[in-house]
C-alpha cells in the first residue's frame, strides 16, 4: 500500500469481522505514518507521529498527549492482514457507520463523481447526444 497510516480500531467493526484483528491502514488522511486509535465511542485520535515513533499500536495506551483530530469525511481502511476492507464515515470528529468496500467501489467523493461523470458522458455517446 506505500506510505499509509496505521489505524487501531477499538470502535464497533461489522458482523463477521475477527474481534482479534483490529489494526488497519488508510491513505484517507493525510499519510505521514502517524498512528491512530478509534476510541469505542468512535472518535479519532492521533497517537504516535512518524516513522521514528516506532511505537506498538496493538498495545498502545492513550495517553494525555493523544489529540482529538475532528475528522470530517469518508475513511478507506485495509485490514493489516488484507483480508477486510472498510468504507468508514465520520461527521465532524464523530464515527457515522462503516461498512465493507464492495469490489470497485470507488473509495472517495473525487473517485465516485469520476465514475458518474463518465457514465454520462458513456449514455450520451450512446444517445447520439
Amino acid at each position: 500500500m506505500g506510505i499509509f497510516d496505521e489505524i487501531r480500531w477499538d470502535a464497533a467493526l461489522p458482523k463477521g469481522h475477527p474481534p482479534d484483528s483490529r489494526l488497519f491502514q488508510t491513505k484517507s488522511l493525510d499519510p505521514c505514518l502517524d498512528q491512530y486509535i478509534v476510541t469505542p465511542e468512535g472518535c479519532l485520535l492521533l497517537v504516535g507521529g512518524g516513522f521514528e515513533d516506532g511505537a506498538d499500536l496493538a498495545d498502545a495506551e492513550i495517553s494525555q498527549a493523544a489529540i482529538d483530530v475532528e475528522f470530517h469525511g469518508d475513511m478507506r481502511l485495509l485490514s493489516t492482514q488484507g483480508e477486510w476492507e472498510y468504507l468508514a464515515r465520520f461527521t465532524h470528529g464523530t464515527l457515522e457507520w462503516i461498512r465493507p468496500l464492495a469490489d470497485g467501489e470507488p473509495s472517495d467523493a473525487v473517485a465516485a463523481a469520476r465514475v458518474k461523470f463518465e457514465r454520462a458522458r458513456s449514455n450520451e455517446k450512446l444517445g447520439g447526444g
